[in-house]
Parts: C-alpha cells; sequence; structure tokens
C-alpha cells in the first residue's frame, strides 16, 4: 500500500494510539515507515516500548471491527503456538465489509491458519460478534451483519406516525424531525422497475450536515418501513396532476403475488421476493406443464422456495413482517 501526500499530512491529526497502531501494522508498507517515525518523534513516543509481539498483536486487532476481535485473538494465540512472531507481518484489512488476507512473509502452515479464521471472521458480525443470520447488509457501506444489527439499521430507516397533517422521521441530522404537508414544496415521484422513491423537499431546511444545508427527504420501497402508507397519505394538494397520474398508475397496477402473498407485483415480477410466475413459463412452459400438469403445483413448490428465502434474509424478513402493505 503506497501512502499518497493527503494522507501523509493528515497523521497529525491522528490519536497516539492510532499513530502507534498504524506503524506497528503497516510498516511494510512503501511509504508509512519514515512518515510515520518522524510523526512518533514530534510526540516524544518511544515507539519501542510498544514494538513487541504483543503490541502488534493489540494493534491489529483494533485495526478491525469490533465483533471479529474475538476471533482475531484466537486467530493469533494458534499462530504463536506455531512460532509466529511480529517480523512475520501480516497483510490483512476489512474490503467490501470482509476480512481479506493478502499474504505476508508467512509460511504455508501460517497462512493456512490465518486463512482458516478468515472464514471464521466472515461468518462473524463486525458490530457484535453473533453467528446468527450473518449477511452482507446490502447496504451503500458494506458490512457483514447479524440479523438483529442489520434489523436495527432498518429501524432507524421507519417512517412514523404518518396522518393527514404529516409525519415523523428522526434519521436526519436535525431535532427538528416533524414534517408537515403543509411545508412541503415539491414531491417528485420514481416508480420504474428498478427504483420506487418518494423525493420530497420542504419550505424549511430539513437538516445541515458537514455545513451543507438540505431541504430534501429522500424513501424508498423496502428501505423505507411504510413506504407505501406514505405514498398512500400524500394529499393531492401537494401533488402536480403528472405526479398524481404516476401514484394512481402505480397503486393500481400492484398485484398479489402467487408465491409471498403480497400485494407487490410490478411490471411482472415481485418487488418484495424477487420471483416471477411469468418468467419461471416463459421459455419452459411445456416442460413444467409436462412434468406438474398443472400450473397450481408449480406454484405450490415456488412458494416453498420464497417462504425460505423471506426466512433466511435478514433485510427481506424485516419488511415482510413489519411492512405495511395494500
Amino acid at each position: 500500500m503506497i501512502l499518497n501526500n493527503k494522507w501523509m499530512s493528515e497523521f497529525s491529526h491522528f490519536s497516539d494510539e492510532n499513530v502507534i497502531d498504524t506503524f506497528l501494522v503497516y510498516r511494510y508498507s512503501e511509504g508509512y515507515n519514515q512518515v510515520l517515525l518522524e510523526e512518533l518523534k514530534k510526540r516524544n513516543i518511544e515507539i519501542k516500548n510498544f514494538d513487541t509481539d504483543e503490541g502488534y498483536i493489540t494493534s491489529f486487532i483494533r485495526s478491525f471491527s469490533r465483533g471479529w476481535q474475538r476471533e482475531i485473538k484466537n486467530m493469533f494465540k494458534e499462530l504463536q503456538s506455531l512460532g509466529w512472531n511480529k517480523l512475520m507481518h501480516i497483510e490483512a484489512k476489512e474490503k467490501w465489509g470482509r476480512f481479506h488476507f493478502s499474504g505476508g512473509n508467512l509460511s504455508l502452515e501460517l497462512s493456512e491458519v490465518i486463512n482458516k479464521y478468515k472464514e471464521l471472521i466472515n461468518d462473524t458480525c463486525s458490530r457484535c460478534g453473533s453467528k446468527d443470520h450473518v449477511q452482507e447488509n446490502g447496504a451503500d457501506w458494506i458490512e457483514v451483519l447479524c440479523r438483529k444489527c442489520t434489523q436495527n439499521d432498518l429501524k432507524k430507516l421507519v417512517i412514523h406516525e404518518i396522518s393527514e397533517k404529516g409525519f415523523i422521521y428522526y434519521n436526519i441530522k436535525s431535532s427538528n424531525n416533524v414534517f408537515l404537508w403543509q411545508d412541503v414544496d415539491c414531491i417528485n415521484l420514481n416508480f420504474s422497475e428498478e427504483v420506487q422513491s418518494i423525493d420530497i423537499t420542504m419550505n424549511r431546511i430539513v437538516e445541515i450536515f458537514y455545513d451543507v444545508e438540505s431541504k430534501s427527504l429522500n424513501f424508498h420501497l423496502f428501505r423505507n418501513l411504510n413506504f407505501l402508507k406514505l405514498l398512500q397519505s400524500i394529499p393531492e394538494n401537494t401533488l402536480s396532476s403528472f405526479e398524481l397520474e404516476k401514484r394512481k398508475h402505480f397503486l393500481n397496477s400492484l398485484k398479489k403475488c402467487h408465491f409471498c402473498e403480497k400485494k407487490t407485483v410490478y411490471s411482472s415480477s415481485c418487488l418484495l421476493c424477487t420471483e416471477s410466475l411469468d418468467n419461471i413459463l416463459s421459455g419452459k412452459r411445456q416442460q413444467y406443464l409436462k412434468f406438474y400438469n398443472n400450473i397450481p403445483e408449480i406454484i405450490k413448490e415456488k412458494k416453498q422456495s420464497v417462504q425460505y428465502y423471506l426466512e433466511y434474509w435478514n433485510s427481506q424478513n424485516f419488511f415482510f413482517k413489519n411492512d405495511y402493505f395494500l
């Protein structure tokens, strides 16, 4: 890893602990060593006091998410039993939400131990250490999370207390979480096959984030719980005639899914379970009908796999069990 000038200049803002950790873990990366040594010297920190096997292990562990740290500690115990020491550096990092190991000056035996723990770590919630339903969270910032942590994140995105007057939404950088329909400037709706969203522009500042003022709120189907209830509740006088027609067309187009039994089929595919009876039958109609004799049998079998899918996947499970449906 090569340090660019931006990162070199920003070490001065690191805490003492972060500078020490960065030096011990990344000392073998080109560009790190001299800059960090100079920063440590400025702070009168004697790196030799930390430059031990245990110092390396502590810094390595701290560089990863809290939920993984127990497995990483266990990994080092096994590595040390096989003769590992701090001179045998380990090239590893968190990438796309997962623990990645790319090598180092290690024996094959030590590398095999790390690869074994890599699998264990990636089956562990990076926040709390749980092993329950651990999956990628599917968010913009990718993390490997358990069901509880994933669904706790989704609870923050719930739209609350929707009424003819307005609604409450807490996931903003502001203490004013009450939004009244009378304060709406305009609303834009998007109902493509890929994205179903409500974009609301208020006549007041919604939040200030990194010194940037925003008047906008953005909600998405199966990202924000109660999306459909919000859509239904928007007063007609806040929508242009074009947006009114879009809402009417979308709501009237939703059909009941044969498989998850929610009214979420749009343009032939279910927006919740993603299945489509038309797609299943197309191109294989004769084969399926010959084997099953009738379409109800096809639906019955597919319904079983969909029910498993909705029970297994954390995000879909949350919306399936908690969302508002028409």
